[in-house]
């Protein structure tokens, strides 16, 4: 069960990095999604990013509900939470980041127009990468967060890229091994073996297969056997 669970952590991966709003990074717009239940200060922020030189696309939020929605729509770089909301707090709502097959990557900054030191604690032992007053939140510091998040974007991209690869390179292996298995069983020749080999890998969207063979695996005695 394990194992499946990862498996499908791992497709779901692979789907946000295909996905169209996920190339939109290349184009080299920072996507902000900010929750916060009041109006005036969800809109000065959205004015303070306009202001950081940088072209940024900013989504709003007043509920955990529509935060839900948002984050289901397309990848974010940084992601502003209020901790203070009408249902549930902002450490709720990083989890539901921490937790998101596609935004679980993003740049998480804990916010409150007077931030307690037990809550921006809570929040940097939860990942974020900062805690802090709204009225810290200038152009200046949004450029800052900004930046930083492009960091930890290609650093997250590196780890999962490198958990896919080695999970295709972990598959091919064991389609190998059964290939090699159930022919031997019938006792067939190293050209039979090779070609199903090269038909699975070519399957798998391999196209320099022609050189494979496998009769590497077997000793040249009579009759065919592992080493």
């Amino acid at each position: 069960m394990v194992a499946n669970n990862h498996s499908e952590e791992l497709a779901a991966i692979r789907k946000a990095y295909q996905d169209p709003s996920h190339r939109s990074k290349t184009r080299g717009t920072f996507e902000i999604l900010v929750l916060d239940d009041n109006s005036f200060d969800q809109n000065q922020i959205k004015r303070a990013c306009g202001k950081t030189g940088l072209p940024v696309m900013v989504r709003l939020t007043s509920t955990m509900d529509e935060f839900e929605v948002a984050l289901d729509e397309k990848v974010y770089d940084v992601i502003l939470i209020d901790y203070l909301l009408p249902k549930g707090n902002g450490l709720a709502a990083q989890r539901l980041v921490n937790n998101h097959a596609m935004n679980f990557g993003a740049a998480v900054v804990m916010m409150s127009s007077t931030m307690r030191t037990d809550v921006a604690v809570a929040s940097m032992k939860k990942g974020s990468l900062d805690a802090l007053d709204k009225d810290d939140l200038n152009p200046d510091k949004l450029r800052e967060l900004m930046i930083a998040s492009a960091k930890i974007f290609s650093e997250t991209s590196r780890h999962w890229i490198g958990e896919l690869l080695a999970q295709q390179r972990v598959q091919i292996a064991q389609d190998v091994a059964k290939v090699v298995r159930e022919e031997m069983e019938f006792g067939r020749f190293i050209d039979t073996i090779d070609k199903r080999i090269i038909d699975m890998l070519a399957s798998k969207g391999f196209t320099e297969t022609e050189a494979w063979n496998a009769s590497y695996l077997f000793d040249s005695d009579e009759p065919l056997k592992f080493r």
